[in-house]
């Protein structure tokens, strides 16, 4: 990685690190939006780093696969990082995951007491059990997303027929081509 690169992204860091500490001093929701904004900046400045950190790897995988020739480890590594490292880093890094279940499993209840006492001064206590529901369940479902995107790839990666192969080199090139991958 180059010098200019690397003092971009932590500059890039830096700036969401400020908005982060300034946002949690006083909370608000354009402080936040602001924060998604960089987000979006610095995952796209993330991934187009990794992409020109193993472009010369991938250049080789992708050759092979195309001659479909016998992979090395470190092209299977290649391929694993283009593919689901950033799923396998989310899942070490996620440590909310039971919480989460709790939670739905305590928001499920409270909607079940409610059920048959809903009356007009309630109704509005169940719309903000709903709404949190709302919030909790694509976290989990994401997270079990990308447990599963991991495992089917874990699962393909035997023997590779031409078919996979060529569809393997595809998919890297245009990961190190696109700047939404």
């Amino acid at each position: 990685m180059t010098t200019a690169a690397t003092t971009e992204l932590a500059d890039c860091i830096a700036t969401l690190k400020q908005a982060g500490e300034n946002a949690l001093t006083n909370p608000h929701v354009d402080d936040f939006l602001e924060i998604e904004r960089y987000l979006g900046q610095l995952d796209r400045m993330v991934r187009e780093t990794q992409q020109a950190m193993w472009s010369r790897e991938a250049k080789d995988t992708i050759r092979r696969l195309e001659r479909q020739e016998p992979l090395t480890p470190q092209d299977h590594d290649v391929i694993r990082t283009f593919i689901v490292s950033d799923a396998e880093h989310y899942l070490d890094q996620e440590n909310n995951f039971g919480d989460w279940l709790n939670e739905f499993r305590r928001l499920i209840d409270e909607m079940g007491k409610r059920a048959n006492t809903v009356d007009r001064e309630s109704i509005g206590v169940l719309r903000g059990v709903l709404k949190d529901a709302n919030r909790l369940v694509p976290d989990i479902r994401n997270y079990l997303e990308e447990k599963q995107r991991v495992q089917k790839f874990d699962l393909t990666q035997g023997d590779l027929d031409k078919q996979t192969c060529q569809l393997l080199a595809r998919v890297l090139k245009e990961q190190l081509t696109s700047s939404n991958r």
